[in-house]
This record gives C-alpha cells, structure tokens and sequence, in this order.
C-alpha cells in the first residue's frame, strides 16, 4: 500500500463563511478526526489531486503534517470527499485519522480482467458490484481486487464468494451478492406486432358503439309511448 506525505495547515475560522473565504484564497477546507482532538485544515487542492492521483486512490494512507502541531505526523486516510457538481472540483476533504496496528473497514475497488466468451455467445455483461468492504491493517489495504471473467459463460453468474482475497483480508461484503452476470438481452417485439397491439389498443369495447345507438332507440321508444 502506497504511503505519500501531505502539508496541511491549521485553520481557526469555522462555518460556511471561513470555508468560502478559503476556497477564494485558493485552498481547500478539511478537518482531521478520529484518535487524537479533531483539527480543522487548510490543504493546497493540488497537493491533495496529487495524493489522489496514486494508484491506491482514496484508500492511499497519507502522512498528515500539520503545520504547527505538536502531534507531528498522523496516518490518515481520506474519508470523504465534497465535490462541486457543476465543475468537479474538491469543496472539503474528511481525513480519519487510524493506527497501523488497528484492523479497518475500507471499500475496495473491482476491476474486471479478461474477455467473457458468454459476451460472444450472445449476452451481455452487466457488473452489479463496484467495490467489496473489506477489514485489514491500514498496511494491508489491497488497491483494487481483480476478477477473472475469462471463465464467465452465457447465464453465468460470478458471485462475491468466489473471489479469493490476499493473506490478512476479511471480508465484509455479503458472499452470496453477485458481482457480474452475463445474460442474454430482452428480445424486443417486431415493428409489426408492436403496432397491432397498439391498434387493439385504440378499438372501443366490445359492444361499446352500440351501446349509443341502443339508447336511441329506447328514447324514440319512450317518446312514442308519451303520444
């Protein structure tokens, strides 16, 4: 598991306001919590692209340096990300703070390897599951999971029980979820069948045009009887 140091600096104003003012200096509002007394943090947003850009991604463990601080370096990992909708830019970062000796819960994710002859056979792959939750030590933490599909046939189904994981990695994930499947598409009605049902759809009831003229007849009826 990839390690990678990080510069953060302590911020004393708090709110949406404070947070604003940071973001127009250019930097990105983040807190620190878990272990020791949570700390709000300033941190450049290309320092922090930077650390994201390795191949661990979310789940890298980050040495926090925090300006100042007497606690010196914290092992971290970045909880959670806000992220402009409209842009993609990060808005605030969340660091848990963890000790590496000390089993964590982190989503690791999948990647599917190979070609699934299910795939020439007519189906279609569809991956149901993007991320399995494992328990490791933060040392131990896998950077993705792959899964073999080369074996996958049509109707197949790869469930997450199948999928080995490395020496000192639990599972968290339910087993019996299914993490792929390869079917064959639904077949979709002809132009022509699909146009006489809509066409059966459009003629009235049975006895439905009758019924006016049948109540035609019964008022002539009733104004014969008035004579």
């Amino acid at each position: 598991m990839d390690r990678v140091n990080l510069e953060v600096e302590r911020r004393t104003g708090k709110g949406k306001s404070a947070a604003r003012h940071l973001r127009r200096e250019g930097k990105v509002p983040a807190v620190v919590y878990g272990i020791h007394d949570p700390a709000s943090v300033a941190v450049s947003p290309k320092e922090l692209d930077r650390v994201l850009g390795t191949r661990a991604g979310v789940n890298v463990i980050v040495q926090l340096n925090v300006t100042g601080d007497a606690q010196g370096e914290r092992p971290v990992l970045i909880k959670d990300l806000q992220r402009d909708p409209m842009k993609g830019r990060i808005l605030h970062a969340d660091f848990l703070e963890i000790r590496m000796d000390r089993k964590i819960k982190v989503e690791v994710p999948i990647i599917l390897k190979g070609d699934a002859p299910g795939i020439k056979q007519g189906g279609v792959l569809s991956q149901l599951l993007r991320e399995l939750e494992v328990e490791c030590l933060p040392i131990a933490i896998p950077e993705e999971i792959v899964v073999d599909v080369s074996g996958v046939n049509l109707n197949g189904v790869v469930h997450v029980r199948e999928i080995s994981l490395p020496e000192g990695v639990d599972l968290m994930t339910d087993p019996e979820e299914p993490i792929l499947t390869v079917v064959a598409p639904e077949e979709e009605k002809p132009a022509e069948e699909a146009a006489a049902v809509a066409a059966e759809g459009a003629l009235p009831a049975e006895g439905a045009a009758a019924a006016p003229a049948g109540e035609a007849a019964k008022a002539e009826s009733g104004k014969e009887e008035k004579k």
